[in-house]
C-alpha cells in the first residue's frame, strides 16, 4: 500500500449501550471469553492493512483501555491507540478525525467500524477499503430480506418502497480522509444515522460492497447469544 493510500481504522467504542443492559459497557462485555472489542480488533489486524487502529472510547476511559485492552490482549501495540470520543457516534467520530489533522494526507483512507461488529471478516475490512481506494467512499452493506413499509408519525402505511432498490448498511465504512473531513465539518450540527449519509450530502456517490448477514451488530442481549453461536461454528469449521 503506498504512503498515499495509507488506511487508518477509526473504531467508535463509546457508546452506552442502554438498549443491551447489565454493568458493562458493550464493548466490554465477554464474548465466547473475551471482550467484544477485543474479537473486533483481533479481526481488523488480521485485515492487515492499517497503519494506525484508533478507538474511540468514552473520555476518561483511556487509561481502562490501554490496561484492560492493550495491555492484556495485545501486548501493548503501539499501532492501537486510543482517543477521547464524544456524545454521540458522529461526535466520536469527529474527534478521530481532529487527532488525525495535520497527521494524514488527504488522500488516505479512513475505515470506520462499529467496536461491537465483532464478527467482521477481514476479506470484507480489505474489500471495502479496495473500493474506497478507488472511487473514495464505500460501504458494506446487504440486501434487504423484509419489505419495508414507509410510515407516518401515526403509524399509516405511506408506501412500499421496491425492496430491490434498499440495503441494509453495515460497517466497515471506508472513505479519504479529505471527503470525511469535509462532510464532518458541515455536518457538525446536523447529526445523521452513518457516515456514508454525511459523505452523500457532498453530493459523492457512496460504492455498496455485498456485506454479510453474520456481521451483526451486538444491540440486544439475544445478538450476544447468535454472536456465540457464529462464532462457535466457525471453530468447528476451522474458519
Amino acid at each position: 500500500m503506498s504512503e498515499k493510500q495509507e488506511c487508518i481504522l477509526l473504531l467508535p467504542a463509546a457508546g452506552q449501550g442502554l438498549r443491551m443492559g447489565g454493568d458493562k459497557k458493550k464493548p466490554y462485555m465477554l464474548l465466547a471469553g473475551k471482550p467484544v472489542i477485543v474479537h473486533t480488533l483481533q479481526a481488523c489486524l488480521r485485515a492487515a492493512a492499517f497503519s494506525r487502529l484508533i478507538v474511540l472510547v468514552t473520555p476518561g476511559e483511556e487509561n481502562l483501555f490501554e490496561e484492560e485492552i492493550c495491555k492484556t490482549y495485545f501486548n501493548g501495540n503501539k499501532s492501537i491507540t486510543s482517543v477521547p470520543g464524544g456524545i454521540t457516534r458522529q461526535d466520536s467520530v469527529f474527534q478521530g478525525l481532529k487527532a488525525l489533522q495535520g497527521n494524514v494526507g488527504g488522500e488516505a483512507i479512513i475505515c470506520i467500524h462499529d467496536a461491537v461488529r465483532p464478527l467482521v471478516s477481514p476479506l470484507l475490512l480489505c474489500r471495502v477499503i479496495a473500493e474506497a481506494q478507488l472511487c473514495g467512499a464505500a460501504i458494506a452493506a446487504v440486501p434487504l430480506t423484509d419489505t419495508v413499509k414507509l410510515v407516518d408519525e401515526a403509524n399509516n402505511v405511506l408506501a412500499t418502497p421496491p425492496r430491490e432498490h434498499l440495503a441494509a448498511a453495515q460497517t466497515p465504512q471506508c472513505f479519504k480522509y479529505s471527503l470525511l473531513w469535509q462532510a464532518h465539518c458541515r455536518a457538525a450540527t446536523t447529526p445523521a444515522s452513518d457516515d456514508a449519509a454525511l459523505v452523500e450530502r457532498l453530493g459523492v456517490t457512496v460504492r455498496i460492497v455485498p456485506g454479510s448477514y453474520e456481521n451483526i451488530k451486538l444491540t440486544m442481549p439475544h445478538d450476544l447469544k447468535l454472536a456465540e453461536q457464529y462464532l462457535a461454528h466457525r471453530e468447528k469449521e476451522g474458519v
